[in-house]
């Protein structure tokens, strides 16, 4: 009988398996989301045996130092032992200061958190509720400011965004782990035209990039392109329209990707895919440096077209939202 060890625990694997694969089927509680290391929900920490380099993939020099791994990305093998994270080990605690309705499924959640987190609009974290569950949020504020605020879309038949939307309260502690990922903007891109795409929900996280890199004094132009389905998913619409007007040097296109056209198309609306609007305008700029944010499908696409079309991938920052789709009915 092939094994590993959790805590102790004796775990049996089948050859192909992961070690998360192995858990889930022996019933172990143990916390994941995504399954594609992207999300660090199933951290661990090895204390004996050795490991492939992958099981580490995308984890800070601190955490390869004390020897976590993604379970979901470390492939079983004999006489692996491991041992469960406690939660002060990586989470920091917090309190729910607010909730504000954005629109009929976004709700805005400002966080304050005991001790302050130094962070970039475009990396993660991870929010843990009193029972475990688990899922990851983008800020979309900057760093500096004393509230951490996300933007939470209610996904149908989701528990944790559901949770935040409807039930959770103003004081409620959770807890915040992070911040996480490499997709942000840094300096060095000052002099660089960005160009930025938002698909669904991704616009949180892409308008925080936008007044992240205007707010440092960025030169080069800024152009932000967003698709949603229909007009009463552009939130921030007023406050993108004002940023145009105080800073020069930002493009805002917001583009309909739905069947039905809006109301009033106003300044700034169009019909069409937001990749395709950008990349007609820009005939994919290689010197530029390309976001894309938001819901996996529609990011990794555009990311592959660009790179099929000679975009340099270093230039590509791409930030996914990968969802967990394990129940009976999947969220749409």
């Amino acid at each position: 009988m092939t094994v590993f060890y959790l805590d102790g625990q004796r775990i049996e694997f089948k050859p192909t398996e992961t070690v998360l694969d192995a858990l889930i089927r022996h019933g172990q509680g143990i916390n994941y989301s995504c399954k594609k290391g992207v999300c660090k929900t199933c951290l661990l920490q090895q204390v004996g045996g050795r490991v492939e380099v992958g099981a580490q993939r995308g984890l800070s020099s601190s955490l390869k130092q004390k020897h976590y791994i993604c379970a979901c990305q470390c492939r079983a093998s004999a006489d692996l032992q491991f041992k469960s994270i406690l939660e002060q080990d990586l989470f920091a605690l917090g309190n729910i200061e607010s909730k504000t309705l954005l629109n009929e499924s976004m709700v805005s959640i400002l966080i304050r958190l005991k001790q302050p987190i130094a962070y970039e609009p475009g990396q993660y974290f991870n929010f843990r509720r009193f029972d475990g569950l688990t899922r990851s949020y983008c800020p979309v504020n900057n760093s500096g400011d004393p509230l951490l605020e996300i933007h939470v879309k209610r996904k149908y038949n989701g528990q944790f965004s559901d949770w935040l939307y409807h039930r959770a309260g103003v004081g409620e502690p959770i807890l915040v782990q992070g911040p996480l990922g490499q997709s942000y903007y840094q300096e060095e891109y000052s002099k660089e035209k960005l160009i930025i795409i938002a698909f669904g929900s991704g616009l949180g996280v892409a308008y925080g990039v936008a007044s992240q890199a205007l707010a440092r004094g960025h030169q080069g132009e800024v152009y932000l392109y967003v698709g949603v389905r229909d007009e009463n998913e552009l939130y921030q619409h007023t406050k993108l329209l004002k940023m145009m007007l105080e800073y020069r040097n930002f493009t805002y296109q917001a583009c309909i990707t739905g069947q039905t056209p809006p109301r009033e198309m106003g300044r700034c609306v169009s019909l069409g895919d937001p990749f395709h609007q950008a990349t007609q305008v820009h005939k994919l700029d290689r010197q530029a440096h390309l976001f894309l944010c938001g819901d996996a499908k529609p990011v990794n696409h555009a990311r592959e077209l660009a790179f099929l079309n000679g975009y340099p991938v270093e230039h590509i920052h791409t930030l996914s939202f990968e969802y967990k789709d394990l129940r009976k009915r999947i969220r749409q």
